[in-house]
């Protein structure tokens, strides 16, 4: 009756694409600096009034960029998530030989949907396509996945030291 269920790869999975899909939305002439420029200008004009050009540009720029950090980090973290449940049903090892090798598969699947994501921009009218955003997107999965990793082993070190108490 108490028995534990392990998630399926259809569940291990399922988000990893459902935020690829929020990207590939996003990867649309709709959301292209000028469309999302004339928004987030009259988001800046609400919260601070009158912005001049200059510095609108700077913070239009800035947070395109941190999207693409934050958007990659967070699709990095997916693929770990998912490539751990599916290397846990067939590897039989130490959960931290799983955890690098699903760290090194999650940045590496994020970096070729980065390049995929550039590439198809560059076919779409009122798109740019840059591998400095590939720089941007792989560096935000590579800080995420880093960032969880260590949570990962925090968590570890305070369970192993709470449980010699």
């Amino acid at each position: 009756m108490n028995e534990v269920r392990r998630p399926t790869l259809l569940t291990a999975w399922l988000p990893v694409f459902l935020w690829l899909g929020v990207i590939t939305a996003e990867s649309t002439q709709t959301m292209g600096s000028a469309n999302t420029g004339r928004w987030l200008l009259q988001i800046c004009h609400a919260l601070w009034g009158q912005t001049d050009g200059p510095s609108f540009e700077a913070i239009h720029f800035l947070l395109r960029k941190l999207g693409h950090l934050c958007g990659y980090g967070f699709l990095s973290l997916l693929f770990f998530r998912a490539w751990v449940q599916t290397l846990q049903g067939v590897w039989k090892t130490a959960m931290r030989r799983i955890y690098l090798e699903a760290a090194r598969l999650a940045v590496a699947c994020t970096f070729v949907i980065a390049c995929l994501d550039e590439l198809h921009q560059r076919y779409l009218p009122g798109r740019t396509s840059s591998f400095h955003d590939v720089l941007i997107d792989t560096s935000g999965a590579m800080l995420f996945t880093v960032a969880f990793m260590l949570l990962l082993v925090y968590r570890e070190s305070t369970r192993y030291r709470n449980a010699e108490i």
